[in-house]
């Protein structure tokens, strides 16, 4: 496949992907291709067997036309979500539903050889259990901290200490038949789970991840931004004035008052044994005073700490995910007056305020997307579909096209 042709067809992949435009008319006028060159592209894909055909549209007086979509079955992704205190990894089929998951508290302090060994004995493990052995296309990564987005190395990942440099596609490439290897920030990888899966019809939106630590990530015109060097959105380690000593080793981060270890902190003080920030919540939830108090002080600070994002921005919408989110209410009610508050009252007036909608499968979910995003990148088209041709079963009838 030719340079121009794998650009072609990479961006109408993109397109039929994220439901922008799913029909032959559509694409056609997104495109600016000939009817000719359309038919050929599409061609290619419905004979590999990535792309089929989903039914028609309602008629609109005309003769119905073919929805496209992205064949579900034609593989399997790999899907890990390395958390700061709980590792999460699933197999999902290409579209991202999952097929099988799992998870396991790791301590990241011990590098990489405490974590990526289990992680990729239970990948291996959960491809035999679907049976799915032979159809892994490809895998994403999320991790706690900054990667670089040229070499998708991590980036002095203040949360994982002897992490820096890692390359983590190269880990774990080699189990899967060489298969590419997406990396990349939980939380832009949460934000871009949840933007396709249940945001697509907003623009712009910020998420904020608040759980051991606090980070956020802004999608904008659809795009999720990483920064010139991976660590857009790393609101947690900003300085404020009631910032204490962060497990980062500076003094006065956010995190060292709002992020789930340091509400811990103050709760083991107070008596009580939480292991995790879900247990926190739960706490919150079941009515504990100082748990509430502890997590309504949290929502305060990361308002805060977003106003100048959403004043910036103007998105419309700001997503929570994280476990300290799972307090609903308890969590979302003041970070909403904190962001009131402070924020310009055109910002912050029709802004939509909400608690993400995968819960605790967006890091996996966002990371089958990261990976399938490579995978339909024009450098690993021809690669991508070549194996999926080669899985698909001898077609029984001619696919007609032109409806």
């Amino acid at each position: 496949m030719g340079n121009v042709r794998e650009a072609e067809t990479s961006e109408l992949l993109g397109l039929i992907r994220r439901g922008e435009a799913t029909t032959r008319p559509e694409l056609q006028d997104r495109l600016q291709l000939s009817r000719v060159t359309l038919g050929k592209r599409l061609d290619a894909l419905l004979r590999s067997g990535l792309v089929d055909e989903a039914g028609q549209d309602a008629s609109t007086g005309g003769r119905p036309r073919t929805v496209f979509r992205i064949r579900p079955g034609c593989g399997t992704l790999l899907a890990v979500d390395i958390g700061s205190a709980r590792t999460r990894l699933a197999v999902t089929d290409f579209a991202g539903t999952i097929l099988v998951r799992d998870d396991r508290l790791l301590d990241l302090s011990g590098g990489p050889g405490a974590v990526l060994p289990w992680v990729r004995r239970r990948l291996q493990a959960m491809v035999k259990q679907i049976g799915a052995t032979g159809s892994v296309l490809g895998a994403g990564v999320c991790v706690p901290g900054a990667v670089d987005p040229l070499s998708g190395r991590l980036v002095h990942p203040a949360l994982m200490p002897g992490w820096h440099g890692v390359d983590i596609a190269a880990e774990l490439t080699g189990d899967f038949d060489g298969v590419p290897v997406a990396v990349g920030s939980d939380v832009q990888v949460t934000a871009l789970g949840e933007y396709r899966m249940r945001w697509s019809s907003s623009d712009d939106i910020v998420l904020v991840k608040a759980g051991e630590g606090i980070a956020a990530a802004a999608v904008i015109n659809g795009v999720v931004r990483t920064g010139a060097t991976g660590a857009a959105g790393e609101i947690g380690h900003m300085r404020i004035p009631e910032g204490r000593q962060c497990r980062c080793g500076r003094f006065g981060c956010l995190e060292s008052v709002a992020g789930g270890w340091a509400l811990r902190e103050r709760l083991s003080a107070a008596g009580w044994t939480v292991d995790s920030s879900e247990e926190l919540s739960g706490l919150a939830l079941r009515g504990d005073s100082l748990s509430i108090e502890l997590l309504e002080l949290s929502a305060r600070l990361v308002g805060r700490a977003l106003a100048p994002v959403v004043a910036v921005l103007n998105p419309s919408a700001v997503v929570v995910a994280g476990a300290l989110a799972d307090g609903g209410a308890v969590f979302l009610d003041p970070l909403r007056a904190a962001l009131d508050a402070v924020g310009p009252q055109e910002a912050t007036r029709p802004l939509v305020i909400a608690s993400a909608q995968l819960g605790a499968d967006a890091g996996v979910v966002g990371a089958a997307l990261l990976a399938q995003d490579l995978l339909t990148a024009p450098a690993h088209l021809d690669m991508l579909l070549s194996r999926v041709t080669s899985r698909r079963p001898a077609p029984d009838s001619f696919v007609k096209l032109f409806t």
